[in-house]
């Protein structure tokens, strides 16, 4: 995400705040602006172009210190210098995209939609999101599966997440081994420590998942299940995006949307009700049926399942996450959607950058602005901005909610100097 700082010199004299402000410049200087609508340095709360500067002065470049007056009293007129940035605590979201063959049947859709509207968003947020890339698929009769493609989640990640998924074509016959792309979604996020922000997946699928070999229904789904708990477990939750299955199948039909409702769940860390075989008493019926599948098998081997018991924990009842169900023939109603959603995790914290803190008994004296209008202070962190740290700035209930709307990016901070002190 981007972030300016600069420093306000009235005269000769210039407001530090590593070291305090000087009588002469109490009161003035500039702000930081943080958003991939970066306003310029008036901090007017105008709405330039996604990701282009139009602020009055056009030398103020990201990161760099610059000089401009002040007068004290809105948005770009407080004193943040000497390295006091407000830097967001930058989420990353791994993309995990079904790319089993049916995603291809209607003259390559809804792959091509979904993908077109796919990287529209991740255009737009990538100055805001750390975007990574998985498709799975398998080929049982090629001995492949999982089939992964795979970019990793960075910063400003578009072009290389672009050029994968561009490159991606229908598989031979294509299976939907969910269940090892939740795995190596896993693996990477685990593994990925470049920033402290949270960190989620986007899984969408057009049906029911297998290993491979179009077996029992309830395996697969039960190691899917497992997988996106084992996820949410880790903190890394995920959203369920469950495009129409194609399958003429009218008991798959039935149970489609009672398995998207288990994923939904399980990915949020939520109560997951089991989508059991016909007849069966409950999730011990799981169990039965999938004692003597191989891969099934394995895995309760490899995770040290009880005996008799499933891979997932279940319950009596679903926890009612919510699953997103977007029309695939509309791709600006897909592409609106999943803004909607990744909008959702933008980051409401920023650290402030450089050792510098805020002297917290003075908070009435400085301001936030969302889009040019101000956000109250609430020292009760319930609704507004306040300081849970000396060097951190949460958005809480509506304030936060509001900053989270796909749209708003512009986010103006106003610190007197005297209230920004050295650590």
């Amino acid at each position: 995400m981007k972030t300016r700082a600069w420093s306000s010199i009235l005269g000769s004299s210039v407001c530090l705040a590593l070291l305090g402000c000087s009588a002469g410049t109490s009161g003035t200087g500039a702000s930081g602006v943080s958003g991939n609508n970066a306003a310029g340095a008036t901090g007017s709360g105008t709405q330039p172009n996604l990701g282009v500067d139009t602020g009055t002065d056009s030398n103020l470049n990201l990161g760099q210190m610059m000089a401009t007056a002040g007068s004290g009293g809105g948005p770009g007129t407080g004193c943040q210098s000497g390295g006091a940035m407000f830097v967001p605590k930058v989420p990353t979201v791994m993309l995990l995209v079904d790319r089993s063959g049916t995603m291809f049947k209607d003259g390559g859709n809804p792959w091509g939609i979904l993908r077109d509207g796919v990287l529209e968003v991740v255009k737009q947020m990538d100055n805001d999101v750390r975007f990574g890339l998985l498709a799975v698929t398998g080929e049982q009769q090629a001995g492949m599966c999982p089939l992964l493609d795979e970019v990793a989640p960075a910063a400003h990640n578009y072009d290389a997440l672009a050029a994968k998924y561009l490159s991606l074509k229908a598989p031979a016959k294509g299976e939907s081994p969910g269940m090892r792309g939740l795995e190596r979604a896993a693996a990477i996020l685990g593994a990925d420590t470049a920033v402290e922000g949270d960190k989620y997946v986007l899984f969408v699928t057009d049906g029911e998942q297998d290993y491979c070999d179009d077996g029992d229904f309830a395996c697969p789904t039960d190691s899917v299940v497992y997988h996106l708990q084992d996820l949410a477990t880790k903190g890394f939750k995920t959203f369920i995006f469950g495009l129409p299955m194609t399958s003429d199948d009218a008991q798959q039909q039935a149970r489609y949307p009672l398995i998207l409702q288990a994923f939904a769940d399980a990915g949020m860390g939520l109560p997951v009700a089991p989508v059991l075989p016909p007849g069966g008493q409950g999730p011990i019926q799981i169990f039965y049926n999938c004692q003597g599948v191989p891969n099934w098998q394995a895995e309760a081997a490899a995770a040290k399942t009880p005996a008799m018991q499933p891979l997932g924990a279940y319950a009596a009842a679903s926890g009612g996450a919510k699953v997103f169900t977007p029309d695939p023939t509309k791709k600006d109603a897909l592409r609106d959607e999943i803004a909607k959603v990744l909008s959702g995790v933008k980051s409401c914290t920023f650290d402030i950058g450089g050792d510098i803190k805020v002297v917290q008994t003075l908070l009435d004296q400085a301001h936030v602005y969302v889009q040019g209008v101000e956000v109250p202070l609430d020292v009760t962190a319930a609704n507004g901005w306040h300081m849970p740290t000396p060097s951190q700035i949460e958005l809480v209930g509506d304030a936060c909610t509001n900053w989270r709307m796909p749209g708003n990016n512009d986010i103006t901070w106003d610190f007197p100097c005297k209230i920004l002190v050295p650590r």
